[in-house]
């Protein structure tokens, strides 16, 4: 009888249990559309807003909950940072452990802690924590050149990248300017995830997808780098500074139109190019007066008469300046300032990507600034109120030139305008040409203001002073100079 009494309580309890287990299942969830933003998180990444994981949701039922972190064996390491108001809960965790620290990259999962109802309900979708930046490698090369709309390599910039694990790639290109802050120039948008994507930067600038081109940028020296974003938001920036020797994996390139070095030596990866010869006067570029054409190794203009020239490079649709001297026998010849202009041409010749300003030395030898036309349009018209005021012909002769070979010997005048820095050799060839009976014609108070050690082909600016100037005995005024001068000894 108590066997019999034993079985029929326990299969009533066992009925009691499957009744209340069919209740439970059949009864509606007590929790509502748990949602989950940055299941891929990172608490390094770049954007703070990427840092953390975030559940919202809401219960069916008034009642108080929490929130605990599961790790991949449903074993609870942390509470989330839970705020509720009213049914609704939001939920973050950032990676953080109680007893501080960082939990390790891999899954984890939400569970919702209802104390009514002594209840945990664990959210399925599972967690992402990825602190680990993207690897990625670059085919970029460096010393590259580019010229602006032209088709083939010589006009685009291309190298590839590789990545260990999905990510977005954005092409990045900035300048350094005079200043030596860095401008952006170029930001690519439409990323899309991938592993190995072709960069191709055509020297265009704008925000558009690297399959539009956008306005040429002009010529100059040009940071080209990228950014890598992976799903936690982690990113890498090459460079990851924009300081001087710190670029790499970026590179530096150069764009080249066209442009003339002081020797009138063309600057550009063109295959042809058109040279004219201006002789500017009170006006500017004034009357042509020689034109050539041809490959830029093998393009020469005409020898001309002394004078000072402004001559003009031109191809695919760019075009360049450049100042031109010539001696010849005049009597009268104007300095044309090279070491002037070229202590404020930021002309990057080593594809540093800073511009090559002061203090650091200056080659001489650098294509000029297309801002050169401003000071050369001066001297040429102070060259033409010499010639109106003196008569005879006007030559001209760089700085560099007396310094290296002294004033030619048919000259007897010099005169000096716009010229603020010089040298020892230059000064102490002037002094000679003035011991010999040439005169010195010095227009300006800011000429020879600035000296510069000479080393081979550059100049370094070292201090603002003055040479003994007394010693060179200058005339001031065209005026002074009417008189003829004395035979040169």
């Amino acid at each position: 009888m108590l066997a019999a009494l034993l079985v029929v309580v326990l299969l009533l309890g066992a009925g009691i249990v499957f009744v209340r287990a069919q209740l439970v299942k059949n009864a509606p969830s007590p929790i509502i559309a748990p949602t989950i933003s940055n299941q891929t998180f990172s608490p390094d990444a770049f954007k703070p807003e990427r840092r953390a994981a975030t559940l919202t949701v809401g219960l069916r039922a008034t009642g108080t909950a929490s929130v605990v972190i599961l790790d991949s064996d449903d074993h609870q390491i942390a509470l989330a940072e839970t705020q509720q108001t009213g049914r609704r809960i939001r939920a973050t965790w950032d990676g953080s452990l109680p007893g501080g620290g960082r939990a390790a990259d891999g899954s984890y999962r939400f569970a919702i802690e209802l104390k009514q109802e002594h209840r945990s309900i664990r959210i399925p979708d599972a967690l992402r924590l990825d602190a680990t930046p993207p690897e990625v490698g670059s085919t970029a090369k460096a010393g590259q050149r580019i010229t602006p709309g032209v088709a083939g390599g010589i006009g685009v910039y291309s190298f590839t990248l590789s990545a260990n694990e999905p990510v977005r790639l954005r092409l990045v290109v900035r300048q350094v300017q005079t200043d030596g802050t860095a401008r952006l120039i170029r930001r690519e948008s439409g990323l899309k995830w991938t592993q190995r994507k072709l960069m191709q930067w055509p020297a265009d600038k704008g925000g558009q997808p690297l399959t539009t081109t956008g306005p040429f940028v002009g010529p100059g020296s040009y940071i080209v780098g990228w950014q890598a974003e992976d799903r936690g938001g982690n990113r890498i920036d090459a460079p990851a500074v924009v300081d001087s020797g710190q670029l790499a994996p970026a590179r530096v390139v150069g764009v080249e139109t066209v442009a003339l070095q002081p020797s009138l030596q063309p600057v550009t990866l063109l295959s042809d190019v058109q040279l004219v010869r201006h002789e500017p006067g009170m006006s500017f570029p004034g009357r042509v007066v020689g034109q050539a054409k041809g490959a830029p190794g093998a393009v020469a203009l005409p020898r001309p008469k002394p004078g000072l020239y402004a001559v003009t490079i031109a191809g695919g649709g760019w075009q360049g300046w450049a100042p031109e001297g010539v001696a010849g026998q005049a009597r009268t010849l104007m300095l044309l300032p090279l070491y002037s202009w070229q202590a404020v041409n930021p002309a990057d010749a080593d594809l540093s990507g800073y511009p090559d300003l002061p203090p650091q030395p200056l080659a001489l030898d650098r294509p000029f600034d297309p801002s050169i036309t401003t000071p050369l349009a001066a001297l040429a018209r102070t060259a033409a109120a010499v010639q109106a005021g003196l008569g005879g012909r006007v030559g001209a002769v760089s700085d560099q030139f007396i310094e290296d070979h002294g004033v030619p010997a048919a000259a007897r005048i010099v005169v000096i305008s716009g010229a603020s820095v010089w040298t020892d050799g230059l000064f102490q060839r002037l002094r000679a040409f003035v011991a010999r009976g040439g005169q010195v014609l010095l227009l300006d108070n800011a000429s020879l203001q600035q000296r510069a050690i000479r080393s081979a082909s550059a100049i370094t600016l070292d201090r603002h002073v003055a040479p003994p100037i007394a010693q060179l005995a200058p005339l001031r005024a065209i005026s002074d100079a009417t008189a003829r001068p004395k035979p040169l000894r």
